[in-house]
């Protein structure tokens, strides 16, 4: 385990494979013990990928579970087995409704935060979803403040400005990106690094699920914007090590945070 000044972590591109949780879980797993293996703290997966994300209210419904059913209890033996933390992402059912889901678990197989998505992509997402009303709380991993968003709530600059602003130092993102939205995971998400001087983990399909094409992409980046590793469009896992030292450089060198002046960002009143 590296000290808490570094952090290593890992982040996996695979094809969905969509209503077959246990080919998921056994994936999640083995993944989870090879990034382990390597040396890194926290593993990080795309959106819905225990489950499947472009799939029909129906079949969503016969996989998904509550929040803290099966399939929670599965990644978090998974945890304590493999020696290391995971972003789990899934469809879920909370209450008589879905919600598509993250949840951070630690090495010792103990839940850190639940996050539901809280925007919602077209009518994909409203088809079958209903969005989460706040963005989960900023969390201690390993010493390092994280914050979780799921896909389209990075290309909202206000999202992750809330969680550096509640001090995060990386955000976590699981994503079900398509083409032809390249620009997000090429530029889009190194300057959301970049404007707020932290870390951020996009971790993206590739393949195709149900007619969707995913881009692939998935990207480790620095706080200064620079990408530490990248994915092309076929299955792999990233790795890299993060540097506290490298958040106050690049809170240094752009002082966004520092200069911002709230009072002028409010609409004005008619």
């Amino acid at each position: 385990m590296t000290d808490a000044g570094t952090l290593r972590i890992s982040v996996l591109q695979h094809a969905p494979t969509p209503l077959d949780v246990a080919r998921s879980l056994e994936r999640l797993e083995r993944e989870a013990r090879a990034a382990a293996e390597e040396g890194s703290e926290l593993l990080v997966v795309p959106e819905a990928s225990l489950t499947g994300y472009n799939i029909t209210r129906a079949d969503a419904r016969s996989v998904a579970e509550g929040i803290d059913g099966e399939l929670s209890a599965g990644v978090a033996a998974i945890c304590r087995t493999a020696g290391i933390a995971i972003l789990a992402a899934r469809i879920a059912r909370v209450g008589d409704t879905l919600a598509n889901v993250a949840e951070l678990v630690d090495r010792h197989g103990a839940t850190l935060a639940h996050y539901r998505k809280t925007h919602l992509w077209g009518d994909l997402d409203a088809a079958l979803f209903v969005a989460g009303d706040d963005l989960a709380p900023v969390v201690e991993l390993c010493g390092w403040r994280i914050g979780i968003l799921i896909c389209y709530d990075v290309e909202f600059p206000e999202t992750v400005r809330r969680l550096a602003l509640e001090g995060a130092e990386l955000v976590l993102v699981p994503t079900a990106l398509m083409h032809p939205f390249t620009f997000v995971p090429d530029h889009l998400v190194r300057v959301r690094a970049a404007e707020n001087g932290l870390a951020l983990a996009y971790a993206n399909y590739c393949g195709v699920e149900n007619g969707l094409v995913y881009a692939g992409r998935s990207a480790i980046v620095a706080p200064d914007g620079e990408t530490l590793a990248r994915a092309a469009e076929a299955p792999v896992r990233l790795t890299a090590t993060l540097e506290r030292a490298a958040i106050v450089r690049a809170r240094a060198a752009l002082p966004y945070l520092r200069d911002r002046r709230a009072g002028l960002y409010s609409p004005r009143q008619a």
